[in-house]
């Protein structure tokens, strides 16, 4: 026999199943913090760690290939520099011409 519940208080199966999905979530938070924290998450971590490493590694163990690289970035750094002065004088000599052409119209 059920009993008609008082005004005011929620049906009980409704509470329940508008909470589950926040539990479930807060066990999933703490059973993942729970496995990072573990062994298994430090080995996971590791693993991370050294391929990562190994990536980058081959670049910054070989100090011919780096002082090759750097060798190359400094003339292209030259290149650029010259190539912003030429930009900039031929900058000029177009405003320079310009302004002749003005002068010349008046």
């Amino acid at each position: 026999m059920q009993f008609p519940l008082p005004p005011g208080v929620p049906d009980l199966n409704y509470v329940i199943h508008q909470l589950t999905p926040f539990v479930a979530m807060i066990l999933v938070f703490v059973g993942v913090r729970w496995v990072f924290r573990s062994p298994v998450g430090e080995a996971l971590a590791e693993r991370i760690r050294h391929r990562s490493h190994t990536r980058w590694a081959p670049l910054g163990e070989d100090p011919q290939r780096v002082a090759a690289l750097e060798e190359q970035v400094s003339q292209l750094q030259g290149q650029i520099a010259e190539l912003a002065e030429r930009l900039d004088f031929a900058e000029r000599m177009l405003a320079e011409r310009r302004e002749r052409k003005l002068g010349a119209g008046q």
